[in-house]
C-alpha cells in the first residue's frame, strides 16, 4: 500500500477515523505496482493544500468529500469503496488542470514564490479602504485599478472567490487566466479572460492601508508599496483522478444550483 497515500485533516476526528477504515480496506486489496496516487479526505480546503504539496511530485489526487461543498472531490464517503474498486481495476482517467505560478518581487529581487490551484488575490487587509494597483499584461501597462482588490484565477478557481464577485464560470478544461476586480471604483472595469500563456504583473501603488496577497485563500503575505506580483501559468499541472461519474455541469447544478429554477 506504499504507493497509495491517504491524506486527512488531522484536526477532524471524522477524517482520522475514516482514514483508518480506508487503510484497513486497502491492505486487503490487490494494488497494481504501477498505480500511485493520493486519496484526499476532506473538503475543498484539503484538496487545495494537497494540490500545492503534491503537484510538483506528479502524484494524482483522488478527492473524497468529508466537508460541505466538496466541489473538487470526485466522490463521497458513501461511494468511495465502489469508486476505489474501479480505480484498482484500471477504470479511471487522469485529468490535468492548470495551476498558477505566483512570484513576489520587492526592490527587483524575488521575495516569495508560490503555486496556486484556485487563485491569487491581492486585496486590502485590515483596512476597509480601497487600494490602487497597476495592471500590466505581457509587460504592457493595461490600466490602473482602484478597488478592494484583484483576483487572478485559473478556470478551476472561477467557481471560487471570483464567482462571488461577479466573475464568469469557466470550464476547467480551457486554457485561460481570469482577471476579476473586487468592488472596482468604476463601472467600466469588468472581469476579463486572457490566454494562459500571457504573463500578468500587478504593481502595488497604494500606501492607503494594508495590502495582502492571498494564495488559494490559505497562504497570506503582507505586501508593500511598489511590490510587483508576477502571475503566469505554471509548468506544473495538478493531476486529478476521475472515474467518469461527475459531469462538470451536473456538479455546477448540484453544488452551486447553477441553472436551477425555483
Amino acid at each position: 500500500m506504499d504507493n497509495i497515500l491517504i491524506i486527512a485533516n488531522k484536526e477532524k476526528l471524522k477524517a482520522i477515523e475514516f482514514s483508518r477504515k480506508l487503510s484497513s480496506w486497502l491492505k486487503k486489496q490487490k494494488i497494481p505496482d504501477s498505480l500511485k496516487f493520493a486519496i484526499i479526505l476532506g473538503g475543498d480546503g484539503m484538496m487545495l493544500t494537497s494540490a500545492r504539496k503534491l503537484a510538483t511530485k506528479g502524484i494524482p489526487l483522488f478527492g473524497v468529500n468529508l466537508g460541505k461543498l466538496g466541489f473538487l472531490a470526485e466522490t463521497d464517503v458513501k461511494n468511495v469503496f465502489s469508486a476505489l474498486k474501479k480505480i484498482l481495476s484500471g477504470n479511471y482517467k487522469i485529468e490535468e488542470r492548470n495551476m498558477l505560478e505566483v512570484k513576489v518581487y520587492r526592490n527587483k529581487k524575488l521575495k516569495n514564490s508560490f503555486i496556486a490551484l484556485n487563485d491569487a488575490v491581492i486585496k486590502n487587509g485590515k483596512s476597509a479602504r480601497v487600494i490602487k494597483l497597476n495592471l500590466s499584461i505581457n509587460q504592457k501597462s493595461i490600466t490602473e485599478i482602484i478597488a478592494d482588490g484583484l483576483i487572478i484565477s485559473t478556470p478551476t478557481g472561477s467557481t471560487a472567490y471570483s464567482l462571488s464577485v461577479g466573475g464568469p464560470i469557466v470550464h476547467p478544461a480551457t486554457k485561460n487566466i481570469l482577471i476579476t476586480p473586487i468592488a472596482p471604483h468604476t463601472l467600466t472595469q469588468r472581469p476579463v479572460i486572457i490566454p494562459n500563456n500571457y504573463i500578468v504583473d500587478v504593481k502595488i501603488d497604494s500606501s492607503l492601508g494594508d495590502v495582502i496577497l492571498s494564495v488559494d485563500g490559505q497562504i497570506n503575505l503582507n505586501l508593500s508599496k511598489n511590490d510587483i506580483i508576477k502571475i503566469q501559468n505554471s509548468d506544473i499541472p495538478i493531476k486529478l483522478i476521475t472515474i467518469g461519474t461527475n459531469d462538470y455541469f451536473e456538479v455546477l447544478r448540484k453544488k452551486l444550483n447553477w441553472g436551477v429554477r425555483g
